[in-house]
């Protein structure tokens, strides 16, 4: 199937736009949320500051849209595999992805530290079709990808799996939910810094033994 051609002015728009949060997002690897020089950010971009806050017109709306590019990339992988794998599989991958996008421990710890900071609710948003294949060019139909927050992820597959028998009928999925979201977030807390490379491993043990106390008994 022939890739749909977008006009210029979305294909530029888009692209100005993932250069802005990518360069951002490097940045925020070794400098502090609060430290990032916009100007820098637009010197490396080769745009003006004011495009940059027609984009993005707070700083911590880079944050958001990072966090919704990843969600869709959750959504795009697990799409890809829902037909072979059973609901908590699919929650384990959406793990795996997050491990790896957070391997790099100071991206993970400013990024908390920003949304509970500005008392950020989880990013909500809208991606156009164009965007989403800018971000992820080899991602082969993401463009058609729904995009949901991570909590309703969850809910979902915890629900499925439930429907499945996955899960003990008498287990509450918001138990359930409130406990992944304590991984996803204590568990990087938790480790030290050395261990972040292993942080998808770790992810599977704690995923493990979660798995046994809800299983049908």
């Amino acid at each position: 199937m022939a890739k749909k051609m977008y006009p210029l002015r979305e294909r530029k728009h888009a692209k100005t736009k993932i250069a802005l949060v990518n360069a951002f997002i490097e940045k925020l690897k070794t400098t502090r949320f609060a430290d990032i020089s916009i100007k820098e950010i637009c010197q490396s971009v080769e745009v003006s500051e004011g495009t940059f806050y027609n984009y993005f017109p707070q700083k911590f709306d880079v944050i958001n849209y990072f966090q919704l590019l990843h969600i869709l990339k959750i959504e795009w992988e697990t799409n890809q595999r829902k037909d072979k794998f059973g609901p908590l599989e699919l929650i384990d991958l959406a793990f795996d992805s997050m491990a790896e996008t957070i391997s790099q421990p100071y991206l993970f710890f400013e990024i908390v530290s920003v949304f509970t900071s500005e008392h950020i609710k989880p990013p909500k948003g809208t991606l156009t079709s164009v965007e989403k294949v800018y971000a992820f060019p080899n991602c082969n139909g993401i463009e058609d990808t729904s995009l949901e927050s991570l909590d309703d992820f969850f809910r979902r597959h915890l629900r499925e799996a439930k429907k499945q028998g996955e899960i003990d009928k008498n287990i509450d999925i918001e138990d359930v939910f409130i406990v992944l979201k304590t991984i996803l977030i204590g568990v990087p807390l938790a480790i030290e810094i050395e261990d972040f490379g292993k942080l998808a491993k770790i992810y599977k043990r704690q995923l493990g033994l979660l798995k046994k106390s809800f299983a049908v008994k």
